[in-house]
């Protein structure tokens, strides 16, 4: 499959930031496969307190930001900081806050059992026993920890071709795994779900543009524009619509931090 090396020069010669880049194009079928930000939403309270962590540009807590009393975002990278406080001051929203924080190495540092909710969506509570300690230690009694964290089947079209990069933590990606590490540290376990979706791209630039901000934040190096491995995975990764197809699939655990005096049922169906 021939492709044009100008277009693909182009985006790989650009700026690559996985929340500061231009956004691409994706069509997603959510039929079965419900987002994290609905999914949350359908969780909090109007008296919950909400701690975010490894919050990026704020998008999720903001978005719960009508249903809550207050949240607080945080993470370690201050142009994730900039940018959230950037769409807090165009939200108008009031009860939210970010800070600049490494959950990891400073979380011991937020006020203990003030949190109704703790989340994190891949960020530092779904990289080991150490950040899930932090995240209870922050929650209240009957607090809820929700962790979304990358699956081992994310991304395999790529991964495939150009190897999976070594990512700066490692993160827990199984089922099962998550599971345990919850129930190791105290957590009453409520929801244990994997979420695979289809995600379809106009074609195999509007793919690559998105790849770079991944690859750029991995910190693996970016193919070149005669790299025969992108028209082999156009060729391979292209159905009959014309659009590029690619695996999306995370792992959810969620649950309730233990207490013993009460079985109410806190997360609720939906």
């Amino acid at each position: 499959m021939g492709l044009d090396q100008v277009r693909l020069n182009a985006i790989i010669d650009g700026e690559h930031s996985f929340y500061g880049s231009q956004r691409t194009e994706v069509r997603v079928d959510r039929r079965f496969n419900p987002g994290t930000r609905d999914f949350l939403a359908t969780q909090v309270q109007p008296n919950m307190r909400v701690l975010d962590v490894g919050c990026g540009s704020g998008g999720t807590l903001l978005r719960l930001s009508s249903r809550i009393a207050s949240g607080l975002g945080v993470d370690n990278d201050p142009e994730h900081i900039r940018m959230a406080d950037e769409a807090l001051r165009e939200s108008g929203a009031k009860n939210v806050e970010f800070r600049q924080l490494d959950f990891l190495e400073d979380g011991g540092d937020l006020e203990p059992e003030s949190f109704d909710l703790a989340f994190t969506e891949r960020g530092p509570i779904g990289f080991g026993g150490h950040g899930m300690r932090l995240a209870l230690r922050a929650l209240k009694p009957n607090g809820l920890l929700f962790c979304e964290m990358i699956g081992n089947l994310h991304h395999q079209e790529a991964a495939a071709l150009f190897g999976t990069g070594q990512p700066r933590y490692r993160m827990t990606r199984s089922l099962d795994e998550a599971r345990v590490a919850m129930e190791r540290n105290g957590v009453d376990i409520r929801l244990a779900a994997e979420i695979v979706q289809k995600r379809c791209y106009p074609d195999v630039y509007e793919w690559l543009r998105f790849q770079c901000s991944i690859w750029a934040w991995l910190g693996v190096p970016l193919p070149t524009p005669d790299d025969p491995r992108l028209a082999l995975f156009a060729e391979r990764n292209t159905i009959d619509s014309g659009e590029i197809e690619t695996t999306h699939h995370v792992v959810w655990v969620a649950g309730v931090k233990a207490d013993h005096t009460s079985g109410s049922e806190i997360f609720h169906h939906t």
